[in-house]
């Protein structure tokens, strides 16, 4: 009684309440923190809250500021009004404002469900809650508290296994819809309301969202395959938690039974009437399956399994079955990939029968079927269903990035990747339900796998891809098609690993990695020209960073201690900073900035002035390329060089921020530093740099220091094309075998490109991404060899720096300040290329071609209020060059817009026009002068 009492009061206070006009700023104390319970929560637990408005009169330009630990879904009279909060750590916790527009006079219903689940890698998870405040032109309307209606919802099991046994994305979603009501949203579920309980939290500072709330984009599906799964077989689920479990089935008459299961230790102690079983490995199935056989008579058989309370998830096998054997239904583990795993496929398009494409239908038959759905590449999102089947039947849904012998993917790979789990299941209850996760899942391809007696119906079935909200405004062609195929499939990668941060693997890990970040924002830089992502990684990380200096690999939670990693985020300070000429990031970051170049100096050596790391495991050294073993430590090339590049890039923030003692004293640090490495680490008779010194040992010479230190601008002018021979004879040509990958390619291509070998980097493209492209890869792979490797991702945004390439070093354009830019045409490796580059005030449209020995053509289309250089190959004593059909550069006379600089290269400055058509004439006796690249 007093809850309805409570309720009354707090709507007829609503409906009176006056609706100012002036905005206020949000507390955290504006309004409480609530939950279902005051209990130590379960590790997974879904909640619904519930507020009903009634309105005297409508309410303008109303908002909904939440936020929620782990995730919330916001709904409004059923309509989803968004998901989040964006990860969020300890230091960085930012509420989400959602905005509902005007809201009509009347009953409003706000729900809200929200996932409690602790992972490591997008919360610094303290204790479940949901904040939210409702506001009309920016004055409170609403706020939570205890008067809001609360329940579990019990239909999704707590002890779901999870999706990687490490924590690192959270739990999978298993789900009783007999539990859950088809109109949940509105009405709950099976376990009623009650008021909500108050409960404390601390997510200190509380400021509201940086970046956008994200997008779901529809993805088409490629193609379908269908089949029956394990035909004659029938799962059995034994719980898990209890020291044995029994399951009672009956034969008619004797039989051989059958059995499935995955090898290990509780495999071994099944038994069926006392009597333990022969498991041999099955042909032609995943590692680690087993089978065995095993005559009864007819009658009732006890199948006992022992050791269960060791074993949380349960277990499952899977038994033969047929009209003399009786088994009971189903009831299902918390681990539902076993028996999508154990089930082996039969290919056969009856099985599952379309109906309709669009939308897509699918009508299941029993007692066993599943069909497969090819997204056509990696994608991070959801699959949306209409499912409706008898009660007991049960429908999982598995995503993977690959299938098994190119026919089903395996979302729980048992020994291939014991940690790994990626599938989702719901137990129907007669009614039609719409089902989705959560959570996003992450793959190229989905499972789903029925189990029941009767047809199942699939209705309005579709796939939305969920990820950061960026339209793609660059672009690269040119006359090769392989690299203009290259060129997208780069931004094709970073789709699925740009959502709330940049993400390293969304199918295994979806962690923000400083360096993965570093590379994927480049890729960003040449495709879309965001910098809010960015932005708010580089904070997220200053968080993390101790009081000594210490850097953070990763955030939300620290995963590591990678000096190159910190590095790296000190060289994208000060790339943001050249961008935006906004100093506030710069200025905010500063005070971390000079905690870490001071605990950087303190592995410094007196007698070399080098860096010199203790040998550790790379989370707590560095990391440089996946390839890199002892380059990690020591008086490391790679490493010192990437020092280097960290003290200029400190120095020019320091220059911006009025820091001129700083400044000075990084410049000079790093100018010693320069000398000291050429001293220590090059060795002169072979022209190229070794590896790294370690106890006064100097080891051999290989591609990382030659590219590190190129791509650094460390190596002396005349020793640059030696440096770069060294850099292409040693990178080994066997990708079985590489010697360099693809993350450690970003730095191979900057060096090539300093030195200026573009053809030669061209070729290296072409052979180590033709590579994957010839293996049908539709995103880059974290490695070469991912494609063999079950724990690698064949989607990782830290392989796309072709992209930055072609954009910047074949196309040769770059962005150089907030209102400024720099073509710089490559006129190598293609005849021609085209292509857009974002600025922040429109597009940059470049195209240049060089159809014969005669001519070299550049056109250019640049936003309003910008100006830019253009630069041309050293002129010939026949070159004229001509700007819009005006001749600006003969022999005789030059214009005063075009300078020859030291190196012998022309540049043109441009402003004021929008459109300009540079030619650069020679006759053809005459011998164009090599391209040198701009250091």
């Amino acid at each position: 009684m007093k809850r309805h009492v409570a309720i009354l009061l707090f709507t007829l206070l609503i409906t009176l309440w006056p609706l100012p006009t002036q905005s206020a700023s949000i507390c955290f104390c504006d309004a409480t923190p609530i939950w279902v319970h005051a209990n130590p929560p379960a590790a997974h637990e879904v909640a619904l809250f519930r507020l009903e408005v009634n309105l005297a009169v409508p309410a303008p330009a109303t908002t909904l500021a939440i936020f929620a630990d782990t995730r919330y879904e916001a709904y409004l009279n059923g309509q989803l009004l968004g998901r989040g909060p964006a990860r969020f750590s300890r230091a960085l916790r930012e509420y989400d404002q959602l905005a509902i527009g005007d809201l009509p006079a009347g009953r409003q219903v706000f729900t809200v469900r929200v996932q409690w689940a602790p992972n490591t890698r997008r919360s610094d998870s303290e204790r479940p809650f949901l904040w939210a405040l409702l506001r009309s032109n920016g004055q409170p309307l609403a706020s939570t508290g205890p008067h809001w209606q609360a329940q579990l919802l019990h239909a999704y099991r707590s002890d779901a296994a999870p999706v990687h046994r490490w924590g690192l994305i959270g739990p999978t979603e298993i789900v009783d819809l007999a539990m859950l009501a088809p109109d949940w949203v509105m009405n709950g579920g099976a376990s009623g309301w009650q008021p909500a309980v108050a409960v404390t939290a601390q997510p200190a500072p509380f400021t509201p969202r940086s970046i956008p709330q994200l997008v779901e984009v529809a993805i088409p599906i490629r193609s379908l395959q269908a089949g029956w799964l394990a035909p004659g077989f029938t799962p059995i689920e034994f719980p898990g938690g209890v020291d044995q479990a029994s399951v009672q089935i009956q034969t008619q008459r004797s039989a051989i039974l059958t059995l499935i299961s995955l090898q290990g230790e509780l495999t071994n102690r099944l038994t069926i009437n006392g009597q333990s079983l022969n498991w041999q490995a099955m042909p032609n199935r995943p590692p680690g399956i087993v089978t065995a056989a095993y005559q009864v008579a007819a009658g009732k058989h006890t199948l006992r399994l022992s050791g269960l309370h060791n074993q949380p998830e349960g277990w499952t096998v899977l038994l033969s079955r047929n009209d003399l054997v009786t088994v009971p239904a189903v009831t299902p583990t918390s681990h539902a990939g076993r028996r999508v795993l154990l089930a082996t496929p039969q290919p056969d398009a009856q099985a599952v029968l379309r109906q309709s494409d669009q939308p897509l239908t699918l009508h299941v038959q029993p007692p066993a079927s599943y069909a497969i759905l090819d997204l056509g590449r990696t994608v991070h999102g959801r699959l949306y269903a209409d499912v409706a089947g008898p009660a007991g039947a049960i429908v999982d849904i598995g995503w993977d990035e690959r299938l098994w012998q190119h026919t089903i993917p395996l979302p729980f790979p048992g020994t291939l990747h014991p940690e790994w789990n990626q599938v989702d299941s719901w137990r129907l209850d007669g009614r039609s339900h719409s089902i989705s996760t959560i959570d996003a899942r992450a793959g190229r391809y989905v499972l789903i796998a029925v189990w029941s007696n009767e047809p199942v119906v699939i209705r309005n079935l579709r796939v939305s891809e969920e990820r950061y909200p960026v339209r793609q405004i660059g672009s690269f062609t040119s006359n090769d098609p392989l690299l203009n195929q290259i060129w997208q499939v780069g931004v094709d990668s970073l789709y699925p690993n740009m959502t709330d941060a940049y993400t390293d693997t969304p199918w295994r890990e979806r962690g923000q990695w400083w360096g993965d970040a570093y590379v994927s924002d480049h890729v960003n830089q040449a495709a879309f020209g965001d910098r809010g992502l960015l932005q708010r990684g580089l904070r997220q990380l200053a968080g993390e960073f101790t009081p000594e200096g210490a850097p953070v690999a990763m955030a939300p939670h620290i995963g590591g201690r990678m000096l190159d990693y910190g590095m790296l985020w000190v060289q994208a300070i000060a790339d943001d900073l050249r961008r935006t000429n906004d100093p506030a990031l710069a200025s905010e970051l500063w005070p971390t900035m000079t905690r870490f170049l001071n605990y950087l100096a303190t592995y410094r050596r007196n007698d070399t002035g080098l860096l010199d790391l203790p040998a550790g495991h790379w989370s707590q050294t560095t990391y440089l390329d996946s390839s890199v073993t002892v380059a990690r430590y020591g008086q490391s090339t790679p490493v010192n060089a990437m020092y280097y590049g960290t003290l200029r890039a400190a120095a020019a923030i320091a220059t911006a921020l009025g820091e001129t003692e700083a400044a000075h004293r990084w410049e000079s640090e790093a100018a010693l530093l320069r000398n000291r490495i050429n001293q220590y680490l090059y060795d002169q008779p072979r022209r190229h740099y070794i590896t790294t010194v370690i106890n006064g040992q100097p080891i051999a010479a290989g591609p990382h220091a030659q590219a590190f230190a190129l791509a650094y601008d460390l190596v002396p002018p005349t020793e640059i094309s030696a440096v770069a021979d060294a850099l292409l004879n040693l990178i080994s040509r066997d990708l079985t075998r590489p010697n360099l990958q693809l993350y450690g390619m970003s730095w191979a291509l900057e060096g090539l490109q300093r030195a200026g070998r573009i053809n030669e980097a061209i070729q290296l493209i072409k052979e180590f991404y033709g590579w994957q492209l010839a293996q049908g890869a539709t995103t880059w792979w974290e490695n070469v060899n991912a494609n063999l490797q079950w724990g690698g991702s064949l989607s990782h945004s830290w392989s796309g720096s072709p992209t930055w390439f072609l954009t910047t070093a074949i196309l040769g354009a770059r962005q150089t300040g907030p209102t400024t830019w720099e073509v710089d045409p490559a006129w190598q490796g293609v005849s021609s290329a085209a292509g857009i580059l974002p600025l922040p005030t429109g597009s940059l449209r470049v195209e240049w071609e060089q159809p014969d020995c005669e001519l070299r053509r550049v056109t250019i289309e640049a936003p309003n209020d910008t100006h830019g250089n253009v630069w041309l190959p050293p002129p010939v004593e026949t070159t004229v060059i001509t700007l819009n059909g005006i001749t600006i550069w003969t022999p005789e006379t030059h214009n005063s817009l075009i300078q020859q600089t030291n190196d012998g290269r022309l540049r043109l400055s441009l402003t004021g026009e929008v459109s300009y058509t540079i030619e650069q004439r020679c006759t053809c006796k005459s011998i164009w002068l090599p391209v040198i690249s701009r250091s």
